[in-house]
């Protein structure tokens, strides 16, 4: 039995029932279930949303779902939720393959099948300021039309739970590595860095669950110049 007092000099009895869950999940999040149980005039004496576990301050109340029953009696079943670390739980992360295209000139053996404007092949086109047009005519062979070629996209998620809210002005810039895990994130070949592209989250009572979504550029890597967040007066 547990107490919760509506004012100083007056304490009238909880009961919490001896039915309850509690559950350490893989990410790192803990749930939990307790039921309680008191008569409709001091329904007022029932855990409230965001309310601590009485038994585990990591958990805080997040959902009840009560019922009046007979003789002026009600059963509330609380479910609590939290993490076991302090800050963040273990970052959860997941590839999303796919592929993304490239225009041909940028391919890292062009200048071995298109040659240079000076010394064309392979029916290639140059502009008279030496960029590359097209391939064309009979010589262009498999090459006829060919203007981009494809890439291996790499868009990679990292999933946590955290106590402190996200930090939107992180957005758009560029990172060598997720920033959240880094030490234990795989490298994925020919990934010079990465763009934060967004990260989206949901708050559930204190806790925020991010998933923060990256795009992987190619052996060139994203432009600094271009990303690079701009400072006052630039």
């Amino acid at each position: 039995m547990i107490t919760k007092a509506s004012n100083s000099e007056l304490r009238i009895p909880l009961t919490k029932q001896t039915d309850s869950s509690y559950v350490i999940k893989n990410d790192g999040t803990i749930e939990a279930s307790l039921t309680f149980a008191v008569d409709t005039e001091n329904e007022y004496l029932l855990p409230a949303i965001n309310d601590k576990h009485p038994d585990d301050a990591r958990l805080e109340c997040y959902n009840k779902a009560i019922t009046y029953g007979n003789l002026g009696m009600i059963s509330c079943v609380c479910s609590y939720f939290g993490i076991a670390a302090k800050l963040s739980t273990d970052p959860v992360f997941d590839y999303q393959g796919g592929t993304s295209s490239e225009p041909i000139e940028t391919h890292a053996r062009f200048d071995s099948f298109a040659g240079t404007s000076a010394a064309p092949k392979n029916g290639a086109v140059f502009e008279d300021d030496g960029s590359f047009k097209h391939f064309t005519g009979d010589d262009a062979g498999t090459l006829l039309g060919v203007q981009y070629y494809l890439t291996p996209a790499v868009n990679v998620s990292v999933s946590y739970w955290t106590t402190v809210a996200p930090n939107l002005g992180k957005r758009m810039k560029i990172y060598k590595d997720p920033e959240i895990g880094k030490d234990i994130f795989q490298r994925v070949p020919n990934v010079k860095n990465y763009l934060l592209v967004d990260m989206p989250y949901r708050r559930v009572g204190n806790l925020y669950q991010v998933t923060e979504q990256y795009m992987g550029s190619g052996s060139r890597g994203f432009n600094e110049t271009i990303y690079k967040k701009a400072q006052p007066g630039q």
